[in-house]
């Protein structure tokens, strides 16, 4: 994983329409730190030349050839690279898609409609664990959790509560810092707290757990 800001981050983009790889290749290429170390048109190509491509970040279609869809890709390669962040990056935005995505270990969900240079920077923040969701797809996984009762049996403190809020609605601890008037290092120790009360393995898996639990709460603004 390309830690450290000024390494490239090492893209790979996964559809199986070569006009819709090129075409978002052509693009990022251009960005300032993000490296296309390879394209595939289906999970087992992939899979093929993961060990040489070793990326950072995957932009992933769902609907792919052969063995591997989208969402099984994802979960084969979140098993073999835990440390490579999945964004999902579709036409589809039915409930299923966007549980199952979630459930296989994906960052972020983002319909292709988007703006390549929002793309870019949805690319950027995924490279540091910054999840994104289009705007359509958090307002179908809030109305997916709403019917839920929040759960109340966790040992969360209030201001856990905030954190963990926060992390649900994509925001970096930088942005949560800010948010709450606290400094990065008492955020950090926050989520360490959440992750461990709630037994997940990162922060992705809070975000979920979160609108799963029906845990999360709209910004009034």
């Amino acid at each position: 994983m390309s830690e450290q800001l000024n390494q490239p981050i090492k893209l790979v983009i996964v559809d199986d329409h070569a006009i819709v790889r090129q075409g978002i290749a052509s693009y990022l290429s251009t960005v300032p730190n993000i490296s296309i170390v390879g394209q595939a048109d289906s999970g087992d190509m992939l899979f093929e030349h993961l060990d040489a491509w070793q990326p950072d970040v995957v932009l992933m279609d769902l609907q792919l050839t052969n063995t591997h869809d989208g969402i099984l890709a994802t979960e084969t390669l979140k098993k073999r690279t835990p440390a490579c962040q999945v964004v999902i990056l579709t036409s589809f935005h039915q409930d299923d898609y966007i549980v199952q995505s979630f459930k296989a270990g994906a960052l972020s969900y983002i319909l292709k409609d988007i703006a390549p240079d929002e793309l870019a920077s949805i690319v950027i923040k995924a490279a540091k664990g910054d999840a994104v969701l289009s705007p359509l797809v958090a307002t179908k996984l809030l109305s997916l959790t709403s019917s839920q009762p929040a759960d109340t049996s966790l040992d969360l403190s209030n201001r856990e509560v905030e954190v963990l809020n926060l992390v649900a609605l994509g925001l970096n601890n930088a942005e949560i810092a800010e948010k709450l008037f606290i400094n990065i290092k008492t955020v950090r120790t926050h989520v360490s707290s959440i992750l461990n009360k709630l037994q997940l393995r990162d922060r992705t898996q809070v975000a979920i757990h979160a609108w799963r639990t029906g845990m999360v709460q709209q910004p009034s603004d």
